[in-house]
């Protein structure tokens, strides 16, 4: 069976499809499937991290497992930063149902996942977004931000110029007059008058000050998040509304400090609009769940799942 490549996914689905996927899947959502903790190894001298993540959807009884690395040195190689695959099978049979490419489906389902948080937490009227890495994450972070947000001006930070200048040149291809990009020379240039800021960075600390971040922005951090490592300032934590995928995941992997957030499952049953003015933080880990529901969706696109 032919891995389901890139392009192919992006085919069948959307952005758009994904964020709406994702809202469904989370609003279903009842902890009655089995998602135990994935399996993460760490080689510090190779810069990398390879990672198994298994789960079982009950409501399609399906097995879907992700075997994925992520090599930081990668794209100084000119190499993708993150490989794998991930496999679905039917649960009553373990017939093989798809191969689909890791690397694609987690740039999809963080992206969708960074839109379904903007859409709950930042301000309707938001109209300047930040984007503080220039990636495979960065990239599906803003196309999901302009899915929820009518957003006219984008800055864009990267310790590369070259980067910079490769990202902007694309997103102009892409989106068009709709959106005017320009680089900056170092991130808090990049978060001045945002109402909206996305990170997607491998760097072990914050390119930016708590002060950086003005009261009533909303942040999406996606990139690195370890115990000892993340992107935001935790000075920005005690004035900020904490959201996670999963609070006991995001304790595991990324630091006591996220015992007080608030959970997407959670948030949609509260009501977002007292949180809209606040400052808010979306710390991202990322979890097996998410890739259930955007090959979920996949498949059921392709007519390989009953609908």
């Amino acid at each position: 069976m032919d891995v389901l490549p890139d392009t192919a996914i992006h085919h069948v689905l959307s952005m758009s499809e994904a964020i709406s996927a994702l809202y469904a899947g989370y609003t279903c959502y009842d902890g009655a499937d089995h998602n135990p903790p994935r399996t993460l190894l760490r080689v510090g001298e190779q810069g990398a991290t390879f990672g198994v993540m298994p789960y079982y959807s009950m409501r399609d009884n399906l097995f879907i497992v992700k075997v994925v690395s992520h090599h930081v040195f990668n794209r100084r190689r000119g190499r993708k930063s993150i490989n794998g695959l991930i496999v679905v099978q039917d649960g009553a049979t373990g017939e093989v149902k798809a191969q689909l490419d890791a690397a694609t489906i987690t740039a999809l389902r963080t992206g969708a996942t960074a839109g379904l948080a903007t859409d709950l937490l930042a301000r309707k009227n938001s109209k300047t977004l930040a984007v503080i890495g220039t990636g495979d994450q960065a990239a599906a972070a803003l196309d999901a931000v302009l899915c929820v947000r009518d957003i006219g001006r984008v800055a864009v930070y990267s310790r590369s110029k070259d980067n910079v200048g490769n990202f902007i040149d694309h997103a102009t291809e892409k989106y068009g007059r709709r959106v005017v990009f320009h680089g900056c020379e170092d991130a808090r240039a990049a978060l001045c008058g945002a109402d909206i800021v996305c990170t997607a960075t491998t760097c072990a600390e914050p390119l930016f000050s708590a002060d950086d971040v003005a009261q009533g922005v909303h942040v999406n951090a996606i990139g690195k998040h370890t115990p000892v490592s993340r992107e935001f300032p935790l000075e920005l934590v005690p004035r900020s509304i904490l959201l996670v995928e999963d609070r006991e995941a995001a304790i595991r992997e990324a630091g006591g400090y996220h015992r007080h957030a608030i959970s997407i499952p959670e948030m949609l049953q509260a009501e977002q609009g007292e949180y809209q003015s606040q400052t808010t933080i979306f710390s991202s880990v990322g979890t097996a769940f998410q890739d259930a529901c955007i090959c979920v969706a996949i498949l059921k696109k392709l007519q390989l799942l009953k609908t």
